[in-house]
Parts: structure tokens; sequence; C-alpha cells
């Protein structure tokens, strides 16, 4: 009964593109098995964080996921709502769509909200007071420039992956924005794959979304905008919004797979203060 806020991310691999997006996977129910927590701690406010794709995504018994996590909050004693996030309109310097659920205690007879947006993509005007969202150059540019298997001697997360010589030829050329599926001469094209693989990011635009497998340069929109490689694990903190002061431990594989699955700090601190101003 001590307990204000429960926060938690129940694992989406059953629901994400990255997946299979089988709705009898087991870990589509998970959330049910999360929320469960809340009839032994009771806190105020309960919310869920997860891919935006599960808000179409349907159970077995062909009914939305999304409509299945409201109705366990209010069998569980929450009015709740479910909000679609992008984290770029938060200050985050990257595309990075998102559901919230927040679930508030009946008893509160407060309603679910989220934080208003701080950037907009639209122009300034005298009715928008939003700055533009934060790009990959705002990110990154303070950063040593590297190539394929070149590295930067003062700091261990910036180091570039090497890349086989058949591919850089592919992606050499290639244009910001643009994928090597789109070069006009078919023997400069990967044999498989889609046009959002082999593809380069965007310097004066927010980064694409980062992912568990943003080290391989065959992912979707992992290579650099100008150096022809994908992203070094400091560029991806950056465009997670990781401060260069965090530590991570483990294989290069594993602290991939930890800064793809995680929550944008900044986000979650916007959202969080939110829920804390409002509800505590």
């Amino acid at each position: 009964g001590s307990i204000d806020i429960m926060l938690g991310e129940p694992p989406c691999r059953g629901l994400s593109l990255a997946g299979k997006r089988d709705a009898n996977d087991d870990r589509n129910t998970l959330f049910g098995d999360y929320l469960e927590i809340s009839k032994y701690v009771q806190p105020k406010v309960i919310l869920i964080e997860n891919v935006r794709l599960l808000t179409s995504m349907k159970d077995p018994d062909g009914k939305f996921v999304k409509d299945r996590v409201i109705e366990t909050y209010d069998k569980l004693g929450y009015e709740s709502q479910f909000y679609v996030v992008n984290a770029k309109d938060y200050g985050v310097p990257q595309h990075r769509e998102r559901v919230i659920f927040i679930g508030v205690r009946k008893d509160l007879k407060l309603k679910p909200s989220i934080p208003d947006t701080l950037f907009s993509d639209e122009d300034a005007s005298l009715f928008n007071d939003k700055k533009a969202p934060f790009t990959f150059g705002d990110a990154v540019s303070d950063l040593p420039y590297l190539e394929s298997g070149e590295n930067d001697v003062n700091d261990p997360y910036h180091w570039a992956v090497k890349h086989p010589k058949h591919v850089l030829n592919w992606l050499i050329d290639v244009p910001q924005g643009k994928s090597a599926h789109d070069n006009d001469d078919p023997n400069l094209r990967p044999p498989s794959g889609y046009n959002t693989t082999y593809k380069r990011q965007v310097w004066d635009e927010p980064g694409g979304t980062v992912a568990t497998t943003f080290g391989m340069i065959s992912g979707c929109r992992n290579v650099h905008p100008i150096a022809t490689r994908s992203m070094t694990i400091r560029e991806a903190l950056r465009l997670q919004s990781f401060p260069d002061s965090f530590q991570l431990t483990g294989s290069s594989g594993t602290i991939r797979t930890v800064i793809g699955n995680a929550v944008p700090p900044i986000l979650g601190y916007h959202i969080s203060k939110h829920i804390v101003n409002t509800y505590m």
C-alpha cells in the first residue's frame, strides 16, 4: 500500500515488426501478469510502455490487445487510457513511436493524462512556440568522424564495425535517406532485403528508431548519414538521449540490446515528472 507508481514494459517481441507478430505468442499476454502485481501493492498510478504496433495487434480470440489491457485495468480498479507518443516531440533526437498506457486508481478520482509535447515539426508561427525537434546531427556532430573499422581512442563506445568491401561498394555513393536497394546499377543492389535496409540516416532530421541491431549495416536505417558504416554504440546512446557519463557492462552485443530496448531517458523523465506532479 505504500507504492505510488508502478512502471513497466512487458516484453514486446511478439508485437514488434522485429518479431513475427504471432497472435498466439505467450509474451503478448504478459501485461496481465504485470498488472496482477497491482492487487498486492495497489499503486496510485500504473504505467505500461510498449511498441506502437500493440495498438493494431489482436489476441487469439480476435480482440485487440489494447482493449484487453484497458479491460484488465478496469477490473483491477483503475481508470486508464492509452497514448501514442513520439520521443522526438519531447527532446529526444530520434523518431521513436511508443504506446503509453496510464492507469489511475479510481478512488483518486483523477483522469489519466500525459505531458504536452515540447517540440514540433511544424514551422514556427504566432500560434506555435515549440522548437523544431533535435536531429541526428545535433546529437553526434561533435564526435570524431569514423569510417568502417576505425575507432576513437578516447571513447570506448565510439568505434565502427568493419564491413565487407562489397557492402561498402553498394553504399559508398548512396545519398542520405536512401538505400542501396535504390541504386540504378543492379550490380550495386543487395541480393535480398527491403528498401528500408542498407539505408542511410539523414543528418538534419531526427534519427531513425534505434533498434537492438543498430550495429548491423544491413539493418533498418542503420547506416551513418555521411560515413559508410553502421552506427557506433556512442551514436546510439546519444540518439537515445543517454548522457555520456552513463556506463554499461557486458559484451558489445549485450550493450546494443540494452540500448535498443531502453526507454529514452529524456522521454522517461518528462512522463515521470508529469505523473508525479499530477497524481502525487
